[in-house]
């Protein structure tokens, strides 16, 4: 008789697609299917639901769970422990073995009630900046609710461990995978025409949202530096906002670049399903986070396309970026610097495809999505495995 699949309940603040939402669907892809099922739980429908649907997840909708952007107050108690208790019910219905949640503010919501449901729990850190676990109190209350905790990249596990060293033992590396095969066999297309690109242009870009912590403005102003050396430079900003309060935030970049005289430069284009194509049209892909970025998918998938990268050595970025070997690594707020790397590759283009080769070469050896399924795979069994002495069976 076979064994029916573990059921695993997959939390996710928000139904935005990004970096971790990103991830969470590879997994889902790969992922055994007759071990695991995968099920995703979200506070209302979006791209990211649509998506887990179309690969044949199951998705629910949790109406009085706490969105990304709101955050947890004394005022919604009242609405967290709703959710708690519908959540409890979803995990006894639907006969969930793990709860895995994707960030660490789901984790409230999602190890309170696998704690009262009595099943695994796994907390996953995606995040350096602004995350609770910088907090040791609510690391040590997050500690608790949690059999297993995932840091994407050692610099996020040692910001962790740095805080509380209690939670070494419990917090487990685990990087995130990228298709390269799946990658390869896209269809592209040369989207420079559309953009206004000229084929000979110089173009450069980053992915990602349009928020502070990743740094656009800097490359706004590195930017306004090689225009002077590269007249037909064009730059694109490929990505928006999140949230629709950080609209202000996407116009004074947009002002920032007139006021740097090279709004006629650069292309800021929203939100686009065809990001590997405007990935694979820039001639350097920057990345010019100015805080601690824990693992930019960004960088991983443009190695796997072969892109020469700058990027500043933030957070888990050398994990990805190795100096001079696999991309070029600056110091952070430093438009200076930045747009010097940026010249560097521009007018070494022999150096530039070397940095990409090696960069798709670090990705297959280290970031490949067979290894991260293997891990997490490996990860759910020693949960299960934990839970079932506890409970004697």
């Amino acid at each position: 008789m076979t064994a029916e699949p573990v059921r695993i309940l997959y939390l996710h603040p928000t139904a935005g697609l990004s970096g971790a939402s990103s991830s969470l669907l590879s997994l889902f892809e790969q992922i055994d299917r007759r071990r695991f099922e995968p099920l995703l739980l979200l506070p209302e429908e979006g791209d990211f639901s649509r998506q887990a649907r179309s690969i044949g997840v199951e998705t629910l909708v949790l109406r009085s769970m706490v969105r990304f952007e709101e955050g947890y107050r004394l005022s919604r108690f009242p609405r967290i422990l709703r959710s708690i208790y519908e959540l409890a019910k979803v995990v006894k219905r639907k006969g969930i073995r793990i709860i895995h949640s994707n960030s660490p503010r789901t984790a409230y919501l999602g190890g309170t009630a696998a704690r009262i449901a009595g099943v695994g729990s796994v907390t996953h850190v995606r995040d350096i900046h602004l995350n609770p676990f910088s907090d040791r109190r609510k690391a040590r209350f997050l500690g608790r609710l949690s059999d297993a905790v995932v840091a994407v990249s050692s610099a996020t596990k040692g910001a962790i461990v740095s805080v509380t060293p209690s939670l070494e033992a419990k917090t487990r590396v685990i990087y995130n995978g990228i298709d390269v095969k799946k990658m390869d066999d896209l269809p592209g297309r040369n989207v420079r025409p559309e953009l206004g690109v000229e084929d000979d242009a110089p173009l450069i870009g980053s992915v990602g949202l349009l928020h502070p912590v990743k740094g656009p403005d800097m490359l706004i102003r590195a930017a306004a530096r090689l225009k002077k050396s590269f007249p037909s430079l064009k730059v694109l900003l490929v990505g928006d906002v999140l949230l629709k309060q950080d609209l202000t935030y996407k116009q004074e970049l947009e002002e920032l670049a007139r006021k740097e005289f090279i709004g006629d430069i650069v292309i800021f284009t929203g939100y686009r399903e065809d990001v590997f194509d405007l990935m694979r049209a820039m001639d350097v892909l920057v990345h010019p986070a100015v805080y601690p970025d824990p693992l930019p998918r960004t960088l991983l998938e443009a190695g796997a396309l072969r892109r020469p990268i700058v990027a500043t050595g933030v957070g888990g970025v050398a994990e990805i970026v190795e100096h001079g070997r696999s991309g070029l690594l600056v110091e952070p707020s430093n438009p200076e610097a930045l747009a010097e790397a940026v010249a560097s590759l521009l007018n070494d283009r022999a150096k530039a495809a070397a940095l990409a080769a090696e960069a798709r070469r670090k990705v297959e050896r280290s970031f490949s999505l067979e290894k991260h399924v293997e891990n997490m795979t490996a990860l759910y069994e020693e949960v299960l495995a934990r839970r079932r002495r506890k409970s004697g069976s």
